[in-house]
C-alpha cells in the first residue's frame, strides 16, 4: 500500500505542472482546476470531516465547463453547463456513493472532449494532438472510476496502475501545449 500512496502523492505534484505549460491556451483553466483539485481534496480531508470525493464532485462540473472555454471570446455559461452544475450539486444529496456522480460527469467531460475533436476535424480538417490525448486521458479517467467502483483488491491494483499511467499523460501535458503548431495535423482528403 506504500507504493499506492507514493503514486498518489506524486500524481498530486505532477498534475500541477501542466498548469504552467498550458498557461496561454484554451485549456489553461481546465488544467488549473484539475491540478488543484487533488491537493485541495487532501488538505480538506485532513482539516474537515468530509468524504474524499466531495471536493472532486464540486470540481467536476467546473472541469466540464472549463474544457470548452475559448479564451478569445468572453466567458459564457450555456444552459447545458448550468444543468450539469445543478445536476451534480443536487445529486450529492440523493446518491450516497459520490464516485457515481464523478463517473457521470467524467463521461460527459470525455464526450465533450471527443466532440471538440470531431468539430475541429469537420470544420478545420485538423487534429490537435493535445486535445486528442486529453480525450484519451478522460476516457482513462472514466475507466479508472469504473475500476474503482468495482471495489475488490484487483480493482484497486488496476486503479493505481491506471493512475501511474496517467502520470505519463501529465508529463505529456507539461511538455506540449495546445497552441504548439507541431501538435496540429492537417487531415488531407483524397479525391
Amino acid at each position: 500500500m506504500k507504493l499506492a500512496l507514493v503514486i498518489l502523492y506524486v500524481s498530486m505534484v505532477v498534475w500541477i505542472l501542466p498548469i504552467f505549460r498550458q498557461y496561454k491556451t484554451n485549456l489553461f483553466y481546465f488544467f488549473l482546476f484539475l491540478g488543484i483539485c487533488d491537493p485541495l481534496t487532501s488538505l480538506a480531508i485532513t482539516i474537515l470531516p468530509i468524504e474524499n470525493e466531495l471536493i472532486a464532485v464540486i470540481f467536476a462540473p467546473i472541469l466540464f465547463y472549463t474544457i470548452n472555454i475559448d479564451r478569445t471570446k468572453p466567458f459564457r455559461i450555456s444552459k447545458t453547463e448550468i444543468f450539469i452544475f445543478i445536476l451534480a450539486y443536487s445529486l450529492i444529496y440523493f446518491i450516497s456513493n459520490l464516485n457515481i456522480i464523478l463517473l457521470i460527469i467524467h463521461i460527459l467531460i470525455a464526450l465533450r472532449a471527443i466532440y471538440r475533436i470531431i468539430i475541429d476535424l469537420h470544420y478545420n480538417q485538423k487534429i490537435n494532438i493535445v486535445r486528442f490525448v486529453l480525450a484519451f486521458y478522460m476516457i482513462t479517467s472514466v475507466a479508472s472510476l469504473l475500476i474503482y467502483l468495482n471495489g475488490d483488491y484487483q480493482a484497486l491494483v488496476l486503479f493505481y496502475t491506471n493512475l501511474a499511467f496517467q502520470l505519463l499523460l501529465a508529463v505529456f501535458f507539461s511538455l506540449f501545449s495546445e497552441n504548439n503548431p507541431k501538435m496540429n495535423y492537417k487531415v488531407v482528403q483524397s479525391t
